[in-house]
This record gives structure tokens, C-alpha cells and sequence, in this order.
């Protein structure tokens, strides 16, 4: 987990800067060669590709311990001393909530940078030079402030229900499985009938002596 995290902040930083030199290259007054804005779109995929795969992967990561913990729940004995922060299937459902609104911040985050420098570039793509760089710092300033927090915040978040789930997972995994005790059937002893050797006279049995 860690390391898609530092995969996908340092994919998050090289894709601002390929944004950034990027768009610097593309200004009508200081036209860049045509390889030099190939070579920094390329680049710029590259780094789009790094970070898509650092999310993925950290999604992948978080689901293989959240399907392992769900069966866990129904099968294995639940003990109050394991500390568990999923105790039970609606808590694990509200922590997949959870992760994927933080994963959703992470990606948010990338996505409004970029698309906050694209606009800056195509707003400020008219005015001379000097403004269109003074106007990219600033928006890279200011976005790249806000969206470092956002992102990192669902970062964290991101981790935390991760390590939460695999620590509940492995916990969970080491103890015994619930057995169901069935319930214990009394036996009544049988009835014993006396039954006497003596036959009753039958009212229609005709006397022998008269």
C-alpha cells in the first residue's frame, strides 16, 4: 500500500510538471519545436499512466483484504479482545464507503490540477508572455496547494481503511471457526406398564358351575 502511495504522489508531481513545461511550450509568442511539445506529451502520458496505475493498484490492494475479511466475519469466532474496527458486515460496508469516497479525493484532486492548468493555459493563452507565466505560477501555486491537501487526505484515509482491513483480516484468520452448539435433547425414560397375569372375568363368559 505504501508504496503505490509514493508511486502515485510522485506520478501526481511529474504530471504538473509536465503540464507546466508543457504549456510554457505552447505559448503562440514563445512556440516551442515541434519535438519539444512530442517529447513533454509523451512525457505527460507517461507520468498520467504512473499515477492511473499507482490508484489502481492501491484499489486492488484494499479489495483483496476487504473480500478476505467478509467471509471472516461470518465464520470465525468474534472475541471483544481482539480490539477489531470491523465487528461486523454493515460496519465492513461502511468502511468500503469510506474508502472509496477517500480513494475518489486522491484521483479528484489529480484530476482538478490538471484540468484547473489547462484552463489557465487556454484563458491566458492571448496575453503576452510575461502574464501567461505570471498566471501559471499563481494557478500552480494556488491549485497545487489545495489539491495537495485534498489529495493527501484521502490518501491517508485511503490507508488507514486499508491497514485497518488487513490487520482485522489476519486477526481474524488465527482464530478458531464459530460452531454452532446444538441444543441438548432431554430423554425421558420409557414407561413401564405393569401388566397383571391375572385375567379379569369376561361378563360373557358362561360359569361352569351352576
Amino acid at each position: 500500500m505504501s508504496l503505490f502511495i509514493v508511486l502515485f504522489s510522485l506520478g501526481a508531481f511529474l504530471v504538473g510538471a509536465s503540464q507546466l513545461a508543457l504549456s510554457l511550450g505552447t505559448h503562440p509568442g514563445h512556440l516551442a519545436s515541434l519535438r519539444y511539445i512530442l517529447q513533454g506529451s509523451a512525457g505527460l502520458i507517461a507520468v498520467v499512466a504512473l499515477a492511473v496505475s499507482a490508484l489502481l493498484g492501491l484499489a486492488e490492494r484494499y479489495q483483496r483484504s476487504a473480500i478476505q475479511l467478509g467471509p471472516l466475519l461470518r465464520r470465525k469466532r468474534l472475541d471483544e479482545s481482539l480490539n477489531l474496527a470491523v465487528c461486523s458486515e454493515d460496519q465492513l460496508q461502511t468502511q468500503n464507503k469510506r474508502f472509496w469516497q477517500a480513494y475518489c479525493s486522491a484521483g479528484l484532486a489529480l484530476a482538478l490540477f490538471l484540468g484547473g492548468l489547462f484552463t489557465i493555459s487556454f484563458l491566458l493563452g492571448d496575453s503576452s508572455f510575461y502574464n501567461y507565466v505570471a498566471g501559471l505560477s499563481a494557478g500552480v501555486a494556488i491549485l497545487g496547494f489545495a489539491c495537495t491537501i485534498w489529495g493527501i487526505g484521502g490518501l491517508r484515509a485511503a490507508r488507514q481503511c486499508h491497514k485497518a482491513a488487513a490487520s482485522d483480516a489476519a486477526l481474524l484468520d488465527a482464530q478458531p471457526d464459530y460452531v454452532e452448539q446444538e441444543p441438548v435433547r432431554t430423554t425421558t425414560p420409557p414407561r413401564i406398564r405393569w401388566a397383571s397375569k391375572r385375567r379379569r372375568p369376561s361378563a360373557y363368559s358362561r360359569s361352569l358351575t351352576r
